[in-house]
């Protein structure tokens, strides 16, 4: 009867253990998609407006998009989706019709020529206003998927959703900048006749087959069928205070998260002109190599050569990033995922072969890990070291290598931010959660035993009146604190990865600008020269990622 019990139970198990990856899969699939949408996006779009004719330093002026977008876009439609009370639910409304939005861009991005008959001055004002309509939708459909996978999973998967998320963006990454290295025009001349229009093809096809699985599988309830419904009264103005305390409440940040957003303040100094320029210098590198060995190429055959290079470079990132995402969790821990671990390995079966090995290997794992934020030094400075690099580095190569070594830098920036700010929420108020779970008094108030002392558990007997009133002094004190929401302080960390790029944009511009002035005539190798100005942008970088691995290394969490 044991054995056969238990071979039920293990059935359950993996039965449940299936419907959940199945889950984690179709709520985070889409993130891959609009991920390579945004590889896209990043990794070709300066090259393609240097195509149209556009001078380096009004590029970085298109690309002040990005941070306008995620400085308006996330909160405002965090907030508006929060209140939608359309049939099809909260969310899924605004994934959907900002879908349709990247793909019009996408479209017009592609055959920006076409639609203008190729005259320079329509086809460039074209091709911007595109790209700020392509930002502004991408932040949409980013915050309409964080918040689903907030709302459709329950506390203890919250974590594990976000790890999936992190594994798609990492597996759209990839894919997108394969794409880039191939020769689609003619591998698939059906879907355009130049390299990015079967690109943007490719990421629409992407992005609408994503969004379809996420949506149809995922299941939503309206807003105005929930059981118990708040009262709508002033929500416009509530909404409005809401959307003010992004920028009012950073005085009152947990001191663990004002620590994340300063690192995160240098750290994407550095971040963006590597996302947005990687690309563009190994193929100046490449077009430069290949112009002082006499290639008979003329520059546009070596430019699209060399962004091919470029392309390889940066799916070599991809790859090592999303390796590293993989493996890098088995080396850090958190104060609760530590804590985790040594429970696990005292509930462990030492008496199978296979117990045993699995214990070996978690004492393994608790000697030889490092903390959070001793990961994230450590990559920052990894990745200040790589940028640096560029003084010495002059072939496509050496180029390839600097960018391939920061997969291990990004792997570490889009997961342990995240995790230290999640912790740190759910340390800051479980007391006050807990507190307003028991006192709700609108029916069925949802516990867990764990929270639950064991001995009350067998006897029924209330809690004390003591404890009673220490853990309301508790959520009085947390009140009086005013206390933050998770929306705020995403909404506050996002801030402080949109203000780098406003900085970076107008920094490199100038730089450009500078050089475009000061070179007087054309020089001898302009590739070379080009190379080179992009590498000053890089360094520049760097040296503010030094000051962001000084700021992790104090970080105390």
């Amino acid at each position: 009867m044991d054995s056969g019990g238990s071979t039920h139970s293990r059935s359950l198990l993996r039965s449940a253990t299936v419907s959940e990856l199945a889950q984690y899969l179709s709520l985070t699939i889409a993130l891959g998609g609009l991920q390579f949408v945004w590889s896209v996006e990043t990794g070709f779009g300066s090259l393609y407006l240097l195509s149209l004719g556009m001078k380096k330093s009004h590029v970085s002026l298109v690309w002040l998009a990005g941070p306008l977008s995620g400085l308006i876009t996330q909160p405002l439609v965090g907030i508006l989706s929060d209140n939608c009370t359309a049939k099809l639910g909260r969310r899924r409304p605004y994934i959907i019709g900002s879908t349709v939005v990247v793909v019009l861009c996408l479209i017009i991005i592609g055959w920006t020529r076409e639609l203008t008959g190729s005259r320079p001055l329509p086809t460039v004002w074209l091709a911007v206003v595109a790209f700020y309509v392509l930002d502004f939708a991408i932040n949409c459909i980013q915050a309409s998927m964080r918040a689903l996978i907030v709302d459709s999973l329950p506390t203890s998967r919250q974590d594990a959703g976000t790890a999936w998320a992190s594994r798609m963006i990492g597996a759209g990454n990839v894919a997108g900048y394969l794409m880039g290295f191939l020769d689609l025009v003619r591998l698939l001349p059906f879907l355009g006749s130049t390299h990015m229009q079967v690109l943007t093809s490719i990421a629409s096809l992407a992005l609408v087959a994503t969004v379809a699985i996420t949506c149809y599988f995922t299941t939503e309830t309206p807003l105005a069928r929930l059981p118990t419904q708040l009262s709508t009264s002033g929500s416009s103005s509530s909404s409005l205070r809401a959307l003010g305390t992004i920028f009012t409440s950073i005085r009152s940040l947990p001191a663990a998260i004002k620590g994340v957003c300063r690192i995160q303040l240098f750290s994407w100094i550095g971040w963006f002109p590597f996302l947005f320029y990687g690309t563009t210098y190994v193929a100046h590198i490449y077009a430069a190599t290949h112009t002082s060995l006499g290639s008979d190429d003329n520059s546009a055959d070596l430019m699209e050569k060399g962004t091919r290079a470029g392309s390889l470079a940066m799916f070599a990132y991809a790859v090592s990033s999303l390796g590293f995402s993989l493996i890098l969790p088995l080396f850090a821990y958190s104060s609760a995922s530590r804590t985790a671990l040594r429970q696990r390995g005292a509930r462990a079966d030492t008496v199978s072969a296979f117990g045993r090995i699995r214990q070996v290997l978690r004492k393994v794992q608790q000697v030889v890990s490092v903390s959070l934020s001793r990961m994230w030094m450590v990559s920052l400075a990894v990745f200040s070291v790589a940028m640096l690099l560029t003084f010495v580095v002059s072939t496509v190569r050496g180029a390839t290598w600097l960018i391939a070594a920061c997969g291990f830098c990004w792997a570490v920036t889009i997961w342990v931010p995240f995790s230290i700010i999640g912790e740190t929420i759910s340390d800051y108020n479980s007391a006050e959660r807990s507190m307003r779970d028991e006192s709700r008094g609108d029916g069925y108030i949802p516990i867990e035993s764990a929270d639950i002392p064991m001995e009350e558990l067998a006897t029924g007997e209330r809690r004390s009146n003591n404890a009673q009133l220490e853990r309301e002094d508790t959520l009085q004190r947390s009140s009086d604190a005013g206390g933050l929401s998770a929306g705020t302080i995403l909404g506050i960390h996002n801030v402080f990865i949109v203000m780098p790029q406003f900085i970076t944009a107008l920094a490199s511009s100038l730089i450009f600008a500078f050089f475009e002035h000061a070179n007087g005539p054309e020089p001898e190798n302009p590739d070379r020269q080009h190379a080179h100005e992009i590498a000053l942008v890089l360094r520049l970088g760097g040296i503010s990622s030094v000051i962001a691995a000084y700021y992790a290394w104090k970080l105390r969490h």
